[in-house]
């Protein structure tokens, strides 16, 4: 299990109940939030026209529903729509993988910083759920990033969170694996253990990366009896002529 970076978060506190200054946690100035200003215009958002993937669509309009990728023409996701504010790249990426692969907790207050004011996209959800992680990865990691995430949006939206989903098989990672890779190892991966009949559900997860996760755990609610799943992500990996067209435009 990773150890928790005390020391940093003792600076963190000391810091804002002595001054009131933070040294950024990206650029390591002081600043009166754990990122500061010019770090947080560094972040890219995630502007439209998208795709129900939230992959950009160039040359298309801002319709409703979203225009499909060609990924989605082929095979339509099961969830009605997805939503991710940011772009995973640098500096966030380097924020949310120290926070996820090093157990550094003081990151999430940052991430926190980052939600505050971001609306629910979705006025018709009834529950929130979180993509959850295998039990062994939570032990190895110490927490499941994706549940605490969503607890704060549960408080933040004013929406309750249904533990609904269950992995329940210990997949290998998912990092660097290609999407074919990534759908084969997530094959009956997700149990629902809750009732969802009916229900209008936002799925929370931290990054999208090729949609796979989301796909999986979607199918596996509307399978249940979920009437609706959205899926809200706070970043989107983007293939790598998406990402020079973004940080360019």
């Amino acid at each position: 299990m990773p150890a928790v970076n005390w020391k940093a978060a003792t600076k963190v506190y000391c810091g804002s109940f002595f001054n009131q200054f933070y040294p950024c946690l990206l650029c390591g100035k002081k600043s009166r939030t754990l990122l500061c200003p010019h770090c947080m215009v560094l972040l890219t958002p995630l502007q439209g026209p998208l795709c129900r993937c939230s992959l950009p669509m160039p040359g298309a309009d801002n319709s409703q529903p979203p225009p499909l990728c060609g990924r989605c023409v082929r095979r339509p996701p099961p969830f009605a729509a997805s939503h991710s504010p940011l772009i995973y790249s640098h500096p966030l990426d380097r924020l949310i993988q120290r926070y996820k692969h090093h157990g550094d907790l003081v990151c999430e207050n940052a991430l926190e910083q980052l939600l505050a004011g971001m609306p629910l996209p979705w006025p018709d959800t009834d529950v929130l759920c979180a993509v959850p992680a295998h039990w062994r990865r939570r032990w190895w990691r110490g927490f499941d990033q994706s549940q605490r995430l969503a607890t704060r949006l549960s408080l933040l939206w004013q929406r309750p969170l249904l533990p609904a989903l269950l992995r329940q098989h210990a997949t290998a990672s998912q990092q660097g694996l290609k999407r074919t890779q990534r759908e084969r190892n997530l094959r009956r991966a997700f149990q629902c253990v809750t009732p969802v009949t009916g229900l209008t559900i936002t799925l929370i997860d931290d990054v999208m990366t090729t949609g796979s996760s989301a796909r999986a755990a979607s199918r596996t609610l509307i399978d249940a009896g979920a009437h609706q799943v959205h899926v809200w992500t706070l970043a989107r990996t983007l293939p790598h002529k998406h990402t020079l067209d973004a940080h360019n435009g």
